[in-house]
């Protein structure tokens, strides 16, 4: 009976040590996902706050490549601006150069009275070329005779009295043609400028 009793204790002493060997284990478990859910945690935070920084840099270099980007158009808006104008100041005193030289095929043209001459054809010939040349760079005559004076466009050298009120105020003649390159004058046109007589003025607020 005695060893009877003693396995039977011996048996029940093992049973309550593997279920505090259990219990211990599933202590052991319980404590170290906690540490683990702690630590993902720490991870999670320290992720977010280099995510965050990484998202400050990333902001920070787009806004500078941005700059740098307009500053860089801005600059290549103001050289081809540049360029463009120091092509048309170049060309503009060269042309001014040239149009003494057109004013007289234009004088030789209206002194000369025999327009079927050899003569006569050949200056037209070689006046219309070179207007042709002059047109591929941009320049156009400015339109004078008939138009309304305009100051940016005219230059007044004498004012002519005028008996039509549709004249009163236009240009009635061309003293010199003036030219343009590019829309922007180089050569106003010198102009004589209809007045409307006063006495005609008078007869035609009497008849409204």
């Amino acid at each position: 009976m005695p060893d009877k009793d003693l396995n039977a204790g011996l048996k029940e002493g093992l049973e309550e040590l593997a279920e505090d060997s259990e219990v211990d284990k599933n202590r052991v478990l319980d404590f170290c996902k906690a540490k683990d859910i702690e630590e993902l945690i720490n991870e999670k935070e320290t992720l977010e706050k280099e995510l965050s920084n990484l998202k400050e840099q990333y902001n920070a270099l787009y806004n500078e490549a941005a700059r740098v980007k307009a500053d860089f158009y801005n600059y290549k808006r103001r050289m081809e601006s540049n360029i463009e104008k120091q092509k048309n100041s170049t060309i503009a005193e060269i042309i001014l150069n040239l149009l003494p030289i057109i004013d007289n095929f234009e004088r030789a043209l209206n002194c000369e009275a025999e327009r079927e001459s050899a003569f006569y054809k050949g200056t037209c010939m070689i006046y219309r070329d070179f207007l042709n040349v002059l047109a591929k760079f941009g320049v156009t005559p400015i339109k004078a005779i008939g138009e309304p004076f305009d100051p940016l466009f005219h230059e007044a050298v004498a004012v002519q009295t005028v008996s039509d009120i549709d004249s009163d105020g236009k240009v009635v003649q061309e003293v010199q043609k003036g030219y343009t390159l590019n829309g922007e004058v180089i050569r106003p046109a010198r102009v004589i400028v209809g007045k409307l007589n006063e006495e005609t003025d008078k007869e035609v607020g009497k008849d409204e």
